[in-house]
Parts: structure tokens; C-alpha cells; sequence
């Protein structure tokens, strides 16, 4: 979670429009959106960067809540369950059925105590990498990884980069804003 304290900016905000201070809530307004859409935009590139996953998948799962004059707050929501293995690059071969999640890893053999991962189509057009779980051809159970949110929430590879960067990138469009009211184009 992003905290970016704004009392201290706001005051800075009414200070630097002197006679049109009543526009600075509308000022904080669009800056604090769009930092969010910024922030956005900068976790799925960042995730992209560790991750195998299409940036589509990342900017689908994740919300803005814009903020509104009345509550200086935006908020970048991200909710999902793991994802299936085969929404990754793998392969499957005759000796073993490989997949790779994160781009530093390379791909990896699928096997769990003996047992090899194989990957499978049903007649939905269902593609998925399982895993046999019992001595018998059945059960069998589909691969996962981890969800997007905990993609987005790693604090080394994603989260960790993105958030120093907030509070400058939040600044940067509080002067732009403040530029264009005091030009008159707001």
C-alpha cells in the first residue's frame, strides 16, 4: 500500500495559486489520478520485467479508484486467484513438460515426487499442465502459479521499484496542474 501524505502538499498547492487557491482541490484532484493511472501503467511494465505474463493480463487486473474532491484519495486495486500454468510459456516434450513463470528462471521441469506434469486439451478447447495424484491414472489435478497480486505485490521485483517513484511523479503533476491553472487552461 502507496501512503502519500498530501496536507502538506495541498497547503503548498493553495500557496503557489494565491488569488485562484480555490481551484486547489481540482489541482490535487487530477494530479493524485493521474499518478494512480501512472502507477498503473509502471507495475505492469515492472511485473513484465520478472514475470511471463502478457501486460494485458496485468492492466485488466488491476482497478482505480479515482479520487474525488471530496476524498483526495485514489487506489489501485488488484484481486485474482493463481493462474494456470499453461497461461505461461512451457513446453512438452517426451522426457518432460517444462514451464517457466519468471524471466530470470529459464524453463523448469514439472515433477513432484516422481510423478510428471503432462499437459492436456479438453474437448472445450481447455488447454492445461496436470499432474496425476494418486498411483491410478486418476485423480488428476491442473498446475498453478501465483495471481497477479502477489506478481504485483513482490516487494524485490515489482512493488519495491515503482513506489520511491510515486511521490516524485505525484509532484511532477501537481506543478503541471498548477501551471495550466495559472495560464488559464483550467
Amino acid at each position: 500500500m502507496v501512503v502519500v501524505t498530501v496536507d502538506d502538499k495541498y497547503a503548498y498547492i493553495e500557496r503557489r495559486l494565491g488569488q485562484f487557491k480555490a481551484k486547489a482541490p481540482k489541482v490535487m484532484c487530477k494530479s493524485i489520478n493521474d499518478t494512480a493511472k501512472w502507477a498503473r501503467r509502471e507495475l505492469a511494465k515492472e511485473a513484465r520485467k520478472a514475470y511471463t505474463v502478457k501486460a494485458g493480463r496485468f492492466n485488466k487486473n488491476m482497478k482505480i479508484e479515482n479520487a474525488r474532491y471530496s476524498n483526495l484519495e485514489a487506489t489501485i486495486k488488484s484481486e485474482g486467484a493463481p493462474m494456470r500454468l499453461a497461461e505461461f510459456k512451457y513446453s512438452s516434450g517426451k522426457k518432460a513438460t517444462k514451464a517457466q513463470v519468471k524471466l530470470s528462471g529459464g524453463l523448469k521441469a514439472l515433477e513432484k515426487g516422481g510423478i510428471k506434469a503432462f499437459v492436456t486439451s479438453f474437448a472445450s478447447g481447455h488447454v492445461a499442465i496436470a499432474q496425476r495424484r494418486g498411483p491410478e491414472r486418476l485423480p488428476i489435478k491442473e498446475l498453478f502459479s501465483n495471481s497477479i497480486p502477489v506478481m504485483i505485490g513482490n516487494e524485490k521485483e515489482v512493488y519495491g521499484i515503482v513506489e520511491p517513484e510515486i511521490e516524485k511523479k505525484l509532484m511532477q503533476y501537481v506543478e503541471s496542474h498548477i501551471k495550466k491553472v495559472l495560464e488559464g487552461y483550467e
